[in-house]
C-alpha cells in the first residue's frame, strides 16, 4: 500500500519457508526465478529498483544470502539508525562497509569473532573508522537479534598514529605566518582553521551569519552533527585571555575577502574542503613544513589545554564528542608541568 493506492506488483513471489522474494516469470513454457533482496521493505526504493530490472529481464546484482555479513550490512545500510547520521559519518560507514564486506561478505554474521575483528582493524588503512562501522554493525546486531553476543565489546577503539596528523608546534605556526602575509589565501585558511578548531569540512562553511547575538560563532558538525562554539566577538573565557592576539590575527587574515555568505569564498564561490586541505599541505611543503590543516585543530586544543581549560570547556570549543580525546591533551599539559614545577 503506497499512498493510499494498492499496488499490485506482478511477478512478486516469496518462498513459503525460506522468506526470499523473487521474481517469477514464464518463458518458453519454462520458469524462472530470480532473487530479490532480503530484508528491505516491498517498497523500498532499492527493492523497487530490483523488481524493475528483474521484470525487464536484466541479470540482477548477485544477492546476498540472508545471514551474512552482506546482508545484515544491506539491512543496516538501509535502516534509521543510519539514515538519522550526518553525510559525512554515512560516507565513512558505507566506505568501511564495503571493505568488510569484501573480505568476507559470505560469512555467517554470527560466525564473526573478537579475534576476527582485531584482524581485520589490524589490516584497516584506517582502524579508526573500521572501528565504527564494526561497532554500528555489532550494536544493531545484538539489539535486532542478528547477533547473540557482541563481538567487539572488548576492543577499544585505536589510537590514531600521531604521525598522520601531528598538532603544529607554536614555531611552526610562527614560521607560517612568517612566510604567507595577511591577504594571502594560506594564511586566510589556516587562521580560520587553527582560532576555530574546527575540521576542514566545517572550516570551509563557516560564516558571519553563524554569529549568534551574543558573539558566539555556533555552527553544526558535519561529522557528528554536534554543535560547537568559538568566542566570535564576545568576551574570551578567563582562561583564554591571553588569546587575543589569535583572534585579532585571524579577523585580519579574513578580512580581505569582503563581506560574503563564507568566510573562505574565493571569487563569490565557497571553498571545498578538498581544496582548503590541499591548499595548506602545499604551503607548508614550499616552507619545507610536513603539516596538514587537521593539525591546526589539534594545535588549537594544545593551547586551550595548556591554558588551563577543563575538558568540557574544551569539547564546546573545539566540538570534541568525546571527552577522552580532549583528556588526553589535558594529560599531556599535566605531565609536562610537573617536571616543570
Amino acid at each position: 500500500m503506497r499512498g493510499g493506492i494498492r499496488v499490485r506488483m506482478k511477478g512478486l513471489w516469496v518462498h513459503p519457508r525460506s522468506g526470499i522474494p523473487y521474481h517469477r516469470s514464464r518463458k518458453g513454457g519454462k520458469q524462472k526465478l530470480t532473487p530479490l533482496p532480503t530484508g528491505l521493505p516491498f517498497d523500498h526504493p532499492d527493492f523497487l529498483a530490483a523488481f524493475a530490472e528483474a521484470a525487464r529481464g536484466v541479470e540482477p546484482a548477485k544477492v546476498a544470502a540472508p545471514g551474512t555479513i552482506a546482508s545484515t550490512w544491506s539491512l543496516i545500510l538501509a535502516s534509521d539508525d543510519f539514515a538519522e547520521k550526518s553525510t559525512g559519518y554515512q560516507a565513512i560507514i558505507k566506505r568501511q562497509s564495503a571493505g568488510i564486506i569484501e573480505k568476507g561478505g559470505t560469512f555467517r554474521a554470527t560466525a564473526v569473532t573478537e579475534v576476527a575483528v582485531r584482524r581485520d582493524l589490524a589490516k584497516a588503512s584506517n582502524p579508526g573508522a573500521r572501528w565504527r562501522a564494526w561497532r554500528m554493525w555489532a550494536t544493531i546486531g545484538v539489539r535486532d537479534g542478528w547477533l547473540s553476543t557482541d563481538p567487539t565489546k572488548a576492543i577499544t577503539k585505536p589510537k590514531e598514529a600521531d604521525g598522520e596528523h601531528p598538532a603544529w608546534s607554536t614555531a611552526e605556526i610562527v614560521a607560517f605566518r612568517n612566510a604567507y602575509p595577511i591577504g594571502s589565501s594560506p594564511r586566510a585558511i589556516a587562521e580560520l582553521a587553527y582560532w576555530t578548531g574546527a575540521r576542514v569540512s566545517d572550516v570551509v562553511k563557516l560564516g558571519p551569519r553563524m554569529v549568534d547575538q551574543d558573539g558566539v560563532l555556533v555552527f553544526t558538525q558535519t561529522k557528528t552533527g554536534d554543535l560547537a562554539y568559538v568566542p566570535w566577538s564576545c568576551p574570551l573565557p578567563a582562561y583564554a585571555a591571553h588569546m587575543e592576539r589569535d583572534r585579532a590575527i585571524c579577523k585580519q587574515a579574513l578580512e580581505h575577502i569582503g563581506p560574503a555568505f563564507t568566510f573562505l569564498e574565493a571569487r563569490g564561490r565557497p571553498r571545498s574542503h578538498k581544496g582548503a586541505g590541499a591548499t595548506i599541505i602545499k604551503a607548508c611543503k614550499a616552507i619545507g613544513m610536513d603539516r596538514s590543516i587537521h593539525g591546526l585543530r589539534k594545535a588549537r586544543a594544545v593551547a586551550l589545554a595548556e591554558a588551563g581549560g577543563t575538558a568540557p570547556q574544551i569539547a564546546s570549543w573545539t566540538g570534541h564528542r568525546s571527552l577522552a580525546e580532549v583528556t588526553h591533551y589535558i594529560a599531556e599539559m599535566d605531565r609536562q608541568r610537573a617536571v616543570r614545577g
